[in-house]
C-alpha cells in the first residue's frame, strides 16, 4: 500500500508503516485515531467500483495496544492457519502483508466518527467496505436497519 492508495481519503495519513516491522511499536503510546490496513506485497482487492491493497479500516482509543495485538494476530495466523480459525483481517494481513496507515485523533474528534467517515468514503469510492471488516461500523446507519 502506498500514499496514492489513500486518496479517497480527505487527509494523508499521520504515518505510514508496515506492522511486520518493529520500528513503529512505541510512536504510538497514548494517542488513539484510525487505522487502515493494506497489503504490503502490491496484491490489489476487487471491489464493485475498483481495486485496492486496503482489507481493514479499524479505530483505537489506544493505537500502540491494538496494532500490537493485530500484528500478533496475523503473526499466528501465518505460522497456524490450517489448525485455528482467524478472522478475515488476520488471514489478509498473513497471506498478503500488513502495511499500515494511522490517522491521528485531533482535538475534539469523535472517534467512532472518524472511523465511520473513512470507511463511508472507501465505501462511496470502492462500492463496498474493506473485505477485511465484518460489518459496518455501529455509527452508521444503513438503508436496511
Amino acid at each position: 500500500m502506498r500514499k496514492y492508495h489513500l486518496r479517497w481519503a480527505e487527509e494523508w495519513p499521520n504515518e505510514l508503516f508496515d506492522l511486520y516491522d518493529d520500528d513503529w511499536k512505541i510512536k504510538f503510546e497514548h494517542l488513539s485515531g484510525v487505522y487502515i490496513l493494506g497489503s504490503s506485497d502490491n496484491t490489489m482487492f476487487t471491489y464493485p467500483w475498483g481495486s485496492s491493497p486496503i482489507f481493514y479500516i479499524g479505530k483505537s482509543l489506544n493505537l500502540m495496544k491494538r496494532l500490537r495485538t493485530h500484528r500478533k494476530q496475523i503473526l499466528q495466523a501465518a505460522d497456524d492457519h490450517n489448525s485455528k480459525y482467524f478472522r478475515p483481517k488476520n488471514q489478509y494481513g498473513a497471506a498478503f502483508g500488513a502495511e499500515t496507515a494511522v490517522y491521528y485523533l485531533q482535538g475534539s474528534e469523535c472517534l467512532d466518527l472518524l472511523e465511520s467517515k473513512m470507511i463511508t468514503d472507501f465505501y462511496d469510492t470502492f462500492g463496498s467496505i474493506p473485505v477485511g471488516n465484518g460489518a459496518w461500523p455501529k455509527a452508521i446507519m444503513t438503508a436496511d436497519d
